[in-house]
């Protein structure tokens, strides 16, 4: 069962029911005061009766001038008293001595009052009319009509006597039952139209959660791009904008992995390419060497001379993509250590490359501290040094400077060699990445470099920003917080 058929149904259970309750309720209510009105009335009317029958048989006494009236005597001044007195409501007045019948007015209630009151005096109805100013009030319905029975008991002449009165409540009883009907049906209209109008109002209040639910729908089946209408009460205006925060995230990281999975394809295959290459070219010479009957020296010095550039280019990629590899996996053991030092030790390891290529480095740094890994920091500052030395010519200059301004510690290597094209500044970090590509495997080059040096500089808290004119050269600074301080 849906939710909105739940809450229809429920609700208009609840609905009704609160009516009919409410109507029984309000309708015993008003029976039972009635019926208490009517027992009022009726013992009044029985006392008024009992008082008037008493003055007649005294002052028949007295008129008789008798010390007693006999039974037969109190029957007929009984009877001619009660003809008078009788009225619409009051059907039956009859007179007793024990359980034996002296006087009934009104014939067509002979036979209940007899039962009423042989039933009476095995009951607990007669204790209650034992002595002067007793009363019980009892409710027949002898299945065509109902009565209203008043018993009390009476002393004539010396002698008790059991005085009843019957009244006819039929149409209290009908009324009652006729309204218990009308409430039956009322309840029915009313529980229709209740029903048409708590179905409309279900509808329209549970509408924008089926458009969230129609939404998520189309969320799970992959439209990630779907927002709902953050529309309707709170609960569902709140509901949607979390439902799109979550479609939101969702979609950022398929991207995020759809870009993760793009860069490895291309990772993987441009590794394959560059291992290609040199493998292709040792084992091209390797079997010159191995099937040429007669190489000569000069030759033979040509192809070992090629095999080892190729195997020396294998060694360098194989160790930049281990390097590139392990350094996020890498527990890093921090220091504090002066940056000219640091800078020196670099500067000493590639005096020998630097005069092959007839560079100058120039290295001013400002003397301050910095928290780093060791070597790794050195290995980030080589990197770009190196990468420096391969794009400038002979004779040019390579700086290397740090300057700390509001906080904030630049190490900068600027070279003047050939620059990088605007349009490729923001690729030159990806891994495999080479603008020039036979220059760069010329100088021995993978496109690991920059990737590498980009990895360690996050590691460090730091970030590489690169800016480069095509011909004129290129600086590439590091840039850290706090001098140089991570957390």
């Amino acid at each position: 069962m849906k939710l909105w058929q739940k809450i229809f149904l429920c609700s208009l259970a609840l609905v009704i029911l609160a009516i009919d309750v409410t109507s029984v309720l309000l309708l015993s209510n008003s029976h039972r005061l009635t019926v208490m009105r009517e027992e009022q009335n009726a013992v009044s009317e029985h006392k008024y009766l009992s008082v008037m029958l008493k003055d007649n048989v005294i002052y028949e006494r007295l008129k008789q001038n008798k010390v007693f009236l006999t039974e037969e005597e109190v029957i007929q001044v009984t009877q001619s008293a009660f003809e008078p007195q009788s009225s619409a409501r009051t059907i039956g007045l009859s007179l007793y001595t024990g359980q034996r019948r002296l006087l009934s007015y009104n014939g067509r209630s002979e036979q209940l009052e007899v039962s009423i009151l042989q039933s009476a005096s095995q009951s607990s109805v007669l204790n209650q009319v034992q002595g002067l100013g007793g009363y019980a009030l009892e409710i027949v319905d002898d299945g065509e009509a109902s009565y209203l029975i008043v018993i009390s008991q009476i002393i004539l002449e010396s002698q008790p006597y059991y005085l009843m009165t019957s009244s006819d409540v039929t149409e209290i009883y009908t009324l009652y039952k006729q309204q218990l009907n009308y409430v039956l049906v009322m309840s029915m209209i009313c529980a229709t139209v209740i029903a048409s109008v708590l179905l409309i109002v279900v509808w329209l209040l549970l509408l924008p959660l089926r458009r969230i639910n129609e939404g998520t729908r189309q969320i799970a089946q992959g439209n990630y791009s779907k927002r709902l209408p953050e529309k309707g009460s709170t609960e569902f205006s709140q509901l949607s904008r979390n439902m799109n925060e979550m479609a939101e995230a969702i979609e950022h990281n398929i991207k995020d992995l759809e870009s993760v999975a793009e860069d490895r394809n291309t990772f993987i295959a441009n590794l394959a390419h560059e291992m290609k290459t040199p493998l292709t070219s040792i084992l091209g010479f390797g079997d010159l060497l191995r099937i040429k009957r007669t190489v000569d020296d000069k030759e033979r010095r040509e192809y070992a001379g090629i095999i080892v550039e190729e195997t020396k280019r294998l060694k360098t990629l194989s160790g930049k993509l281990m390097e590139l590899i392990t350094v996020g996996s890498t527990q890093l053991d921090w220091q504090t250590i002066p940056l000219t030092s640091i800078m020196e030790e670099v500067g000493q390891a590639l005096q020998i490359s630097l005069s092959k290529s007839g560079i100058t480095l120039n290295i001013k740094v400002c003397k301050i501290e910095v928290s780093v890994d060791k070597e790794l920091f050195k290995s980030l500052i080589y990197n770009l040094i190196d990468n420096a030395i391969k794009a400038s010519k002979s004779g040019q200059e390579i700086e290397v400077f740090a300057e700390e301004t509001n906080g904030i510690l630049t190490i900068a290597v600027k070279d003047h060699g050939i620059g990088i094209p605007k349009e490729e500044i923001n690729k030159i970090m990806q891994p495999f990445y080479m603008i020039d590509k036979s220059r760069t495997r010329k100088a021995g080059g993978a496109g690991l470099g920059l990737a590498l040096c980009s990895e360690i500089a996050r590691l460090h808290g730091a970030r590489l920003q690169i800016e480069s004119e095509s011909r004129k050269g290129t600086c590439v600074s590091i840039i850290f917080d706090k001098k140089g301080e991570t957390e």
